[in-house]
């Protein structure tokens, strides 16, 4: 499952590395959120309780990260269309801890998609 899950975080980054490619201060954004991605993916879990229900989904969490790397906020911004798998998907970035400052030292938001699927 996690090798699913990072296959999905690998073409997420080449799309961002297309959109990089436009400008530097793109670029820069881009690779900041290929890192968030990243991290995020360290700590990527499939609840027991929803592997059993035989539950998939697809989530995106909107994550604030302050200037100084630290986290303002997390919010669910899209359902998988499980309670179980929403709720995890907003633990899992809180899980991370601090992240790299992003670019400029001025707080960012990142949109990351958390993807369960069952083998």
């Amino acid at each position: 499952m996690k090798a699913r899950y990072t296959r999905l975080l690998a073409a997420a980054c080449a799309a961002l590395a297309v959109l990089a490619a436009t400008s530097p201060a793109r670029a820069a954004d881009a690779a900041f959120d290929a890192k968030v991605m990243k991290l995020v993916s360290t700590f990527y879990s499939y609840p027991r309780s929803a592997e059993l229900r035989h539950e998939e989904g697809r989530a995106k969490v909107k994550i604030v990260i302050a200037g100084s790397g630290k986290t303002i906020s997390i919010e669910l911004v899209e359902s998988s269309g499980s309670q179980i798998l929403d709720r995890e998907a907003v633990r899992i970035p809180g899980k991370v801890g601090t992240f790299p400052p992003p670019p400029g030292g001025a707080p960012y938001t990142v949109i990351v998609p958390i993807r369960w699927q069952m083998g």
